[in-house]
C-alpha cells in the first residue's frame, strides 16, 4: 500500500503543477475539463496495467522483476532530465533545448513544455479539445508508470481510484493554490521529487 501511495504522489504532481500554472495565469479550468484531463490519464493507465499483466503470464517473476525495475528507474531519470530542460528553457528562453526533449509531435511538444498552450484560443478558459491535450500528455508518463508497475505487481483495484481522485484534487487544490501567488519556478524542484521516487520504487522491485 505505500508503494501504491508513493508511485500515486509521483503521478500526480505533474497534475498539481498544471493547476498551480493555470491558477497564476487566470486560465479557468471547469469541472467537466477535469474530468476529461483525468479519464484520459486514468484509461491509459489502464491500458498500460493490462497489457503488462498479459506480458507477466508469459515471463518469469525474475525477469518481470527486472524490466519493472529498469523501467521505472529509467523514468525517474527521464524525469529529472525533463524538468531540468523545461527549468533551462523557462530561465534561458532558449526553446532550441526543446530539440533534445522526446519528441510528442506538434502542439503536444509545446504544451508538454508548457502547460498553458492547451488554452489554444487564448480565452482564458481551457476547452475541451485543450483539456483533451492536457490529458494526453499527463498520460504519456503515466503510461510507462503504469506498465513498468505493473510488471512488478500492483493491485489497480486501490491504485486506479485513488491516481484518479488524487489527480482530481492536485489540479483543483492547485488551481486554487496558482491564484494565490504570483510566480513558481516548477520544472525543476518538481521533477526531483517523483523522479526519485520512481527511482527508489523501482530499486525495490528488484531488491
Amino acid at each position: 500500500m505505500t508503494e501504491i501511495i508513493l508511485i500515486t504522489l509521483a503521478i500526480c504532481i505533474d497534475s498539481f503543477v498544471l493547476g498551480i500554472t493555470y491558477g497564476i495565469k487566470k486560465i479557468r479550468i471547469s469541472k467537466m475539463a477535469v474530468f476529461i484531463i483525468n479519464l484520459v490519464n486514468i484509461v491509459v493507465l489502464g491500458v498500460s496495467i493490462y497489457f503488462a499483466s498479459v506480458m507477466r503470464q508469459y515471463i518469469s517473476q525474475h525477469t518481470s522483476s527486472l524490466i519493472s525495475c529498469l523501467i521505472l528507474v529509467g523514468l525517474g531519470i527521464f524525469f529529472m532530465l525533463e524538468g531540468f530542460i523545461k527549468y533551462k528553457i523557462e530561465t534561458t528562453n532558449d526553446c532550441r533545448l526543446a530539440k533534445f526533449y522526446i519528441p510528442k509531435l506538434g502542439i503536444i511538444i509545446d504544451i508538454a513544455l508548457d502547460y498553458t498552450k492547451a488554452d489554444l484560443d487564448f480565452s482564458g478558459n481551457l476547452d475541451l479539445k485543450g483539456a483533451l491535450y492536457l490529458g494526453f500528455v499527463l498520460s504519456i508518463d503515466a503510461l510507462g508508470i503504469g506498465f513498468g508497475l505493473s510488471l512488478g505487481g500492483i493491485n489497480y483495484l486501490y491504485f486506479l481510484p485513488l491516481v484518479l481522485f488524487s489527480n482530481i484534487i492536485s489540479i483543483l487544490y492547485g488551481q486554487y493554490l496558482g491564484t494565490k501567488i504570483t510566480h513558481y519556478n516548477s520544472s525543476l524542484k518538481t521533477s526531483l521529487l517523483p523522479g526519485s521516487i520512481l527511482i527508489f520504487s523501482g530499486l525495490l522491485k528488484w531488491l
